[in-house]
């Protein structure tokens, strides 16, 4: 019997319950991409019967950085040299400290402050007299408010305020499903949920719709992708930690368009062959 209201078939549902530990995970991305191979193909039973796809929960662990060097977004490049932090979560504060220590020993007299009333840096000159210097380029566009770079003088004060918050959504997407799913470009986007980073580090991400969205699956599956990727696209760094999920399968009746003939033939101006007049009528 069906297993859900969207199933309106013959045939029940069921779900799988993945696990990235039991994944093929990629060699660079961990348990970001996985492949699960499965032990049949699924697929309908019939050519009249297609199916839906939703992930109804998933355990996301918050185990991933807001700077780190897999994100790209921990480096900052002043008169052609290039200073990176290391993997970490950063308040303002943190990035303040590690760019400021690693100017004194380059040797760069540049200090970085941060204002907690505008939430903007500056980079000023600690020479006497104050020296120019360049701000060429940063993968820290969000995180420091730089987007108008590069930038020469004795002082910069970022254009935008300071963003640290991180990754606010989890996008899980899978490269072998066909779904009708779009971005914002209006490209075909696999994406199976977005999940809310509503926690904090440390913990879990519990993703569990209140009521699930199936899509439409236009291909049978005879392996698993799942891809956990970040607001900016790149693949979501959980070192070492692992996630679980389940996506629900169920079925439904294809449905084919159809013309209503006899209404068409009794809608006036349809019919394009002249009936021959009757004996005795008047001609118009």
């Amino acid at each position: 019997m069906p297993t859900h209201a969207s199933n309106d078939s013959v045939f029940s549902g069921y779900n799988v319950f993945l696990q990235s530990k039991d994944g093929v995970q990629d060699a660079t991305h961990g348990p970001s991409k996985c492949d699960f191979y499965l032990d049949r193909i699924i697929k309908p039973e019939r050519n009249d019967i297609g199916m839906l796809i939703s992930v109804i929960d998933a355990e996301i662990p918050y185990s991933f950085y807001n700077v780190s060097q897999a994100s790209g977004n921990n480096s900052l490049t002043i008169n052609g040299v290039t200073y990176s932090l290391t993997d970490r979560n950063y308040n303002a504060y943190n990035v303040m400290d590690a760019f400021n220590d690693q100017f004194v020993t380059a040797g760069l007299n540049i200090t970085m402050t941060f204002s907690d009333t505008t939430n903007k840096f500056t980079l000023v000159s600690t020479a006497t007299p104050p020296t120019s210097f360049t701000i060429d380029s940063t993968t820290m566009v969000k995180e420091l408010g730089a987007p108008n770079l590069p930038q020469s003088g004795t002082g910069y004060t970022s254009k935008n305020v300071a963003n640290l918050a991180g990754t606010s959504s989890i996008y899980i997407q899978s490269s072998n499903m066909l779904l009708n799913n779009i971005n914002s470009f209006g490209k075909t986007f696999n994406v199976l949920s977005k999940c809310l980073v509503n926690t904090s580090p440390s913990s879990f991400i519990y993703y569990q719709p209140s009521q699930p969205q199936y899509f439409q699956l236009n291909n049978a599956l005879n392996f698993i992708n799942i891809e956990m990727r970040n607001d900016s696209g790149e693949f979501v760094q959980f070192n070492g930690c692992e996630w679980s999920l389940t996506i629900s399968i169920e079925f439904f009746r294809k449905r084919e368009d159809y013309i209503n003939s006899k209404w068409l033939m009794d809608y006036p101006g349809a019919k394009t062959v002249e009936e021959p007049a009757k004996e005795g009528a008047p001609e118009e």
